[in-house]
């Protein structure tokens, strides 16, 4: 029997794939992935929101943190000089002068 050679065809394609494959990664890393201009816009303005967002939160609960704060050093304040009446907000008073109205017009 004579011997016959023939190139194997799944060796062929797999050295044409990675040339391909290295054809591929030399233009990205020549190149760099490029992103659209819509697409780096998009996360221009998603990266601001969202650190407006952030920065937003911080002065809310900064805000917050404060006016807790200073009600309880006036809750303080006003304990000592002996009056409940001393101690109610603009809205705890408005709603008793409401209820005391409500009661004399009964």
């Amino acid at each position: 029997m004579p011997e016959t050679t023939s190139s194997n065809p799944s060796t062929t394609s797999n050295s044409a794939a990675i040339e391909s494959y290295k054809n591929l990664v030399d233009d990205y890393v020549k190149n760099g992935l490029n992103l659209s201009t819509g697409a780096k816009i998009g996360i221009g303005v998603g990266a601001g929101v969202v650190g407006l967002v952030i920065i937003g939160m911080i002065i809310f609960i900064a805000i917050r943190l404060r006016r807790s704060r200073s009600s309880k050093s006036g809750e303080a304040n006003t304990e000592g000089k002996g009056g409940s009446e001393t101690s109610l907000t603009e809205e705890q008073k408005a709603a008793e002068a409401r209820r005391m109205r409500a009661l004399d017009n009964m």
